[in-house]
Parts: C-alpha cells; sequence; structure tokens
C-alpha cells in the first residue's frame, strides 16, 4: 500500500540540468517541507524546479507550487552555489506553504465558525 500523503519526493518535477542522485538527494534533505505537505494528497500537490544556468554566475533557482485550495506559492534564489540555493529555496518553500495554510484556515474558520 502507497503512503496517501504529498511529498517532495513524489510531487517534485525537475526542469534542467540535475542528475537523478542529485534529485533523489534534494528529496530526503527537503524533510522539513515534506512535514507542510503531509496533509495534502499527492494528486492535490504540483512541485516544479527550475534551474537555469546551472554553474554560471547568472544560475537561477526557481521552486513552484500548485497546492490544491492555495494560491501558487514561488521562492527563488540567484545564488551561484547550487546547494545554498536550494536550502534558500526550500526554507522559503516551508515558510510559504506554512503561511498559505494558516491563512487558509483563518479564513475557514471565519466563514464557518470555529468548530
Amino acid at each position: 500500500m502507497t503512503d496517501p500523503t504529498a511529498s517532495v519526493q513524489t510531487c517534485l518535477r525537475v526542469h534542467g540540468p540535475m542528475t537523478n542522485d542529485e534529485i533523489d538527494s534534494i528529496a530526503n534533505h527537503w524533510n522539513g517541507l515534506d512535514a507542510r505537505l503531509r496533509s495534502f494528497e499527492p494528486d492535490d500537490v504540483r512541485l516544479h524546479l527550475y534551474l537555469k544556468d546551472r554553474d554560471t554566475p547568472s544560475q537561477h533557482l526557481t521552486v513552484e507550487a500548485r497546492i490544491a485550495g492555495l494560491p501558487s506559492l514561488v521562492a527563488t534564489s540567484s545564488e551561484t552555489d547550487l546547494d545554498v540555493a536550494l536550502n534558500v529555496v526550500r526554507d522559503e518553500m516551508i515558510r510559504l506553504v506554512g503561511d498559505a495554510k494558516e491563512t487558509h484556515r483563518a479564513r475557514d474558520t471565519e466563514r464557518f465558525g470555529s468548530a
């Protein structure tokens, strides 16, 4: 039986020059984001990582999250060190997903009253 919760491993799609080992490493290293995604089903989450101009001074990394019921979330980094850039976008995405979930929960509470 498969896990019915979303995770980086199941939802991440990489667009740009990265090896499978690097992608697996991201999924393992981003477990803090997994904790934020656990309340969603895998089919409700789309994570896209875009890497442009890798290993150049103009390297740019973007992570876009499309999660059912939440606005589109985007984290970016122009750090030239890929590991640093990955940490920056991971931390920002953790914050964005957490904030979006809290805002969504607050709106539901206002609309329907507390349980």
